[in-house]
């Protein structure tokens, strides 16, 4: 028997919760443990108790080490499933750990709130400035870290990025010092976040998109002290807006490069690219970089419909389809919690592009076809 009242699915996320908290607690309060991390211990106490087969976490210590790198269905009574919470070299959360905070909304989890899109949004928005809430989301894509002096000249240089200065300023934190090696951090050259330093590892990095590489590549070295310090992106929109957005603006050259015109996040964010095609169609792209397709699933309802589009397509990066089941997870979870909605099916960044020279192939064909018939 493992019936606690909560289902695996609200354990779950009440656990991922939980450990956000704990990567986020730099000295221990009064209680040691907020409310939430307390609660979400006991709830596994008790499941793993009353079923056979599971450790028993015998401290918050304990839980944390028993899910390092370990799937949820290992630990979790009554979970089928695969997600990881905390990467064991690291230990640092993972991106699915935070898609799951995301994700549910019941008593156990906590939602996690896009607070500084929100307000860049509405300070861009005030000003009349979709150029601003385009820079802002260039800036934080292209650099993630930064010197305590290049972020004055950046937030300086770029006019545009005057009427969200405020929320810029809350966007990036001094480095953690257990992110440094000998007084030295290490940026990473896939994606400009800083690395982090593994005893018998050399340096690894955080971000999904570069996880799976063997060794991580240094793009440069940054003395701790140097030009005022150094400052790192937080860690959520690291997550959700450096990752996503990298392959955004890919998409952007390799799409430009095709020859097609390209507007990024258009009407403020009213999707990730619009895709003007020389006939005159248009294409609405939306670029999500979730671990979990099931997750995705679950919250991905609609395009917004300004700008009009003829036709609109959910990208998500090609490595995410590499282990199989990607799809099927997002059409399953979608079905379930939205059934009223039209079909929908997540297409690979390769796929898209190959769509998008097929057309413009087609479009060139049509254009000579015409010129040789007039001539």
């Amino acid at each position: 028997m493992t019936d606690t009242g909560v289902t695996a699915d609200q354990l779950l996320s009440a656990v991922a919760t939980a450990v956000v908290k704990l990567s986020r607690t730099e000295v221990p309060g009064d209680p040691v443990y907020d409310q939430v991390t307390q609660r979400a211990y006991n709830h596994l106490v008790l499941r793993t108790s009353l079923a056979t087969g599971y450790v028993v976490p015998r401290s918050v210590p304990h839980m944390v080490a028993l899910i390092a790198g370990v799937p949820a269905r290992e630990w979790l009574p009554g979970s089928d499933s695969g997600a990881v919470l905390l990467d064991n070299v690291s230990m640092h959360p993972t991106q699915e750990c935070l898609e799951l905070i995301v994700d549910y909304r019941d008593p156990l989890g906590e939602k996690f709130e896009h607070a500084i899109l929100d307000a860049a949004f509405t300070a861009c928005r005030e000003a009349k400035s979709p150029n601003s809430y385009v820079a802002f989301r260039r800036l934080l894509i292209r650099r993630p870290t930064m010197t305590q002096l290049e972020m004055l000249e950046a937030f300086g240089d770029d006019l545009f990025l005057q009427p969200c200065m405020d929320v810029l300023r809350s966007c990036y934190r001094p480095a953690p010092a257990g992110l440094q090696s000998k007084g030295v951090f290490a940026e990473c050259d896939g994606c400009g976040c800083l690395l982090t330093p593994v005893t018998g590892r050399g340096w690894v990095c955080d971000l999904d998109r570069c996880r799976g590489r063997k060794s991580a590549k240094i793009r440069r070295e940054l003395e701790a002290g140097a030009n005022g310090g150094v400052y790192h992106l937080e860690y959520p929109l690291r997550a959700f807006v450096t990752g996503p957005g990298l392959s955004e603006v890919d998409l952007e050259d390799r799409l430009i490069a095709s020859g097609v015109k390209v507007e990024m996040w258009p009407n403020f964010d009213a999707c990730d690219l619009l895709v003007i095609l020389p006939n005159g169609l248009r294409w609405a792209v939306d670029v999500k970089d979730y671990a979990n397709g099931a997750v995705l699933g679950r919250r991905f309802t609609t395009f917004k419909t300004n700008p009009g589009f003829d036709e609109a397509f959910l990208v998500v990066p090609d490595y995410r389809f590499t282990g199989g089941g990607y799809a099927e997870s997002f059409t399953y979870a979608r079905k379930i919690r939205h059934p009223n909605l039209p079909f929908l099916e997540p297409v690979p960044v390769s796929s898209f592009v190959k769509k998008v020279d097929t057309t413009m192939s087609g479009i060139r064909a049509a254009a000579a076809g015409k010129d040789h018939a007039s001539a």
